[in-house]
């Protein structure tokens, strides 16, 4: 069984533990948008849709969304609006159909070896002046609760416990991802790339995650394809 496989297969397993739903001042969405801009009349490509949570707001804002999944099981179960079933590494869509292409929590369940060609296709997929805006998490960061334990350490304890969404001895393990390096690999197709760091409600408490961003678990990484916008 491929990767690609066993990840949809465990998506379609566990589809009751994803929500449908995120508030409106959710973090990932409102950096998204002071990222982006306004998103009324954008084309927007939903990259590991799931049950549309995020594009739900999207569509309410007056974008045109279509989601991709490459689960069965949360195309299903999730809000109406176009949606196809397919892998993030070949898009079933035509070159620049897209002003914004989103990947929400998605390239973490990914293999590493397949983040050229999935950066690649978004690209190709974009508009010229179009932007890619990836929110995922950060392998720097420290634990919420326990600040002065790395994330990735208690992450892999949770792991070995039987905690995470894979199990021990599966053919998987999410891949966090270290903020500088995921910029350098998005600067091979994108000439202009930023990134920032996101303050989840966990870590408001913690004075460290206010004054060193860094320490923070979720990042976006947003990057612009060159051109004038239609």
């Amino acid at each position: 069984m491929s990767t690609e496989l066993f990840v949809a297969e465990r998506f379609d397993t566990l589809q009751e533990r994803f929500k449908t739903f995120v508030a409106e001042s959710d973090v990932r969405l409102t950096a998204i948008e002071r990222a982006t801009g306004p998103l009324a009349g954008k084309r927007i490509l939903d990259l590991g849709c799931g049950k549309g949570r995020f594009a739900r707001h999207w569509i309410s804002a007056g974008a045109t969304v279509v989601g991709l999944d490459i689960s069965h099981a949360m195309l299903e179960r999730g809000l109406s609006f176009p949606r196809v079933r397919g892998s993030v590494a070949h898009l079933p869509f035509a070159d620049g159909q897209f002003d914004m292409v989103a990947a929400i929590e998605v390239l973490e369940h990914v293999e590493p070896s397949r983040l050229p060609q999935i950066l690649a296709e978004s690209y190709r997929v974009l508009a010229h002046g179009g932007s890619l805006a990836i929110v995922d998490k950060n392998a720097t960061a420290l634990d919420a609760q326990r600040p002065w334990l790395p994330a990735t350490l208690v992450k892999r304890v949770d792991e070995l416990r039987g905690r995470w969404m894979y199990r021990p001895g599966e053919p998987f393990r999410e891949h966090w991802f270290i903020p500088s390096k995921m910029k350098r690999m998005l600067r091979q197709q994108f000439p202009e790339v930023r990134c920032s760091f996101l303050l989840r409600p966990e870590e408001q408490p913690r004075l460290v995650f206010h004054y060193v961003p860094r320490c923070r678990l979720w990042t976006l990484w947003h990057a612009h394809k060159p051109g004038a916008s239609r």
